[in-house]
């Protein structure tokens, strides 16, 4: 089914943007990416927490897992990455990313803080969240 969540509240736990933050900073200078769980509410997605997916593979310039060894994951509602490089917008390699895996996606750009994160639905387009 596709994700028609443009109408829909983004809220994400304080602890589940604290632990990609950590994540992004730990792998500096390298990418980080990471799964988002969580549910929908009413008109709104809740994302709970935060899901290292297996074969993970870094560098500077990208990030990835292989989707073969992914299990099933419940609730599953989309990823968290970081650009090290700076830039706080989808790069075309994104795009993959966001039709595949969920509806909502967050970017973090250094210094990895509440600030310096952005999210967007599955066609790239920005929208707000609300930290909770």
């Amino acid at each position: 089914m596709p994700w028609n969540i443009g109408y829909m509240e983004i809220r994400i736990r304080r602890r589940a943007l604290a632990e990609a933050l950590a994540g992004a900073k730990a792998a500096y200078p390298n990418e980080f990416v990471c799964l988002l769980r969580g549910k929908r509410e009413s008109a709104s997605i809740v994302i709970e927490d935060t899901l290292i997916p297996p074969g993970i593979m870094v560098s500077k310039a990208m990030s990835s897992f292989s989707d073969w060894m992914m299990p099933f994951i419940e609730g599953m509602v989309g990823t968290f990455h970081s650009h090290p490089q700076g830039e706080l917008r989808p790069s075309r390699q994104d795009g993959w990313l966001f039709e595949k895996k969920g509806g909502v996606h967050f970017i973090a750009v250094e210094p990895f803080s509440r600030k310096s994160v952005a999210a967007f639905l599955g066609n790239g387009r920005k929208v707000a969240f609300r930290i909770i």
